[in-house]
């Protein structure tokens, strides 16, 4: 009879000590083989997503501001901007277009501080972030840069202008090609440079920097774009962005999914996130 207890112990033991896969998701849209499937998994054990009340998930519905901020606001438990501004009076109180009874009114208010350029808009004293704006994929690039923009300053300038130059859908163009030049680069003749948003003009100085024009919003766009398509965050499609389509819901979890495990390989993942 000890035996046997022995032997029943020894089981239990040895089966509860076997790690178990992880259960996949069971949304009814996202079958085994979908592309996305790892990723929703992903994010489902680690608490993030949801679905809807149908059992379904909507991979191919375009994401809103709110939506893609509360999936980054529950991965990335430590990264509140907000909270902790770069400066205090970066910090916002108020977004005109998010009540207090707004579901995602925390994540929102947490999320992002007055330099989340491309993100905020200022009209006088009035902010707003546009909550239920779908997000198209160039404006992703901008969400992002809110949050990871320490990590995507850290790419060499000569990485950069040689992923950007893969990039078919923008334009890089260096300050010699726009008529204007000066024998000291930062001067004014740099901002005049007329600008677009899809464009992004640079000039290299005698020290071998790069100097990016528009008063940094060119070098927000450079070093951001560079970080993510170099590290396959965002994917291009025959050296393309297509960045006027809406993010996807799939798309958005596949992008944080892909950023967790970029965090994770360099050693800095503990200082985003306990998950």
């Amino acid at each position: 009879m000890k035996n046997i207890i022995l032997c029943l112990a020894l089981f239990v033991s040895i089966l509860f000590s076997i790690p178990l896969p992880v259960q996949a998701s069971q949304f009814s849209d996202i079958p085994d083989g979908h592309w996305a499937r790892e990723s929703v998994d992903f994010m489902v054990k680690k608490g993030v997503l949801s679905g809807y009340s149908n059992g379904a998930f909507r991979p191919n519905e375009a994401i809103d501001r709110a939506e893609l901020t509360v999936m980054v606001h529950k991965l990335f438990n430590k990264l509140r901007p907000n909270l902790t501004p770069s400066y205090p009076d970066m910090k916002i109180l108020k977004f005109e277009d998010v009540p207090k009874n707004h579901w995602a009114y925390q994540p929102l208010m947490e999320m992002y501080s007055a330099d989340a350029l491309g993100v905020v808009d200022w009209f006088g004293s009035k902010i707003y972030i546009y909550p239920e704006k779908k997000v198209t994929r160039w404006e992703a690039m901008f969400i992002f840069q809110s949050f990871f923009s320490q990590k995507m300053h850290q790419v060499p300038d000569d990485q950069v202008l040689q992923i950007l130059a893969g990039i078919d859908d923008i334009t890089l163009q260096s300050f010699d090609s726009t008529g204007y030049s000066s024998p000291y680069p930062g001067s004014a003749a740099v901002d005049l440079i007329k600008s677009d948003e899809y464009t992004i003009s640079y000039s290299h100085l005698d020290t071998g920097e790069i100097l990016f024009a528009n008063r940094g919003i060119d070098a927000l766009k450079a070093y951001a774009l560079a970080w993510l398509v170099g590290n396959d965050i965002m994917s291009t499609w025959g050296n393309e962005l297509e960045i006027h389509d809406p993010l996807t819901r799939a798309e958005a979890v596949v992008m944080l999914h892909r950023t967790y495990n970029v965090l994770l390989a360099d050693g800095s993942l503990s200082t985003y996130t306990s998950k």
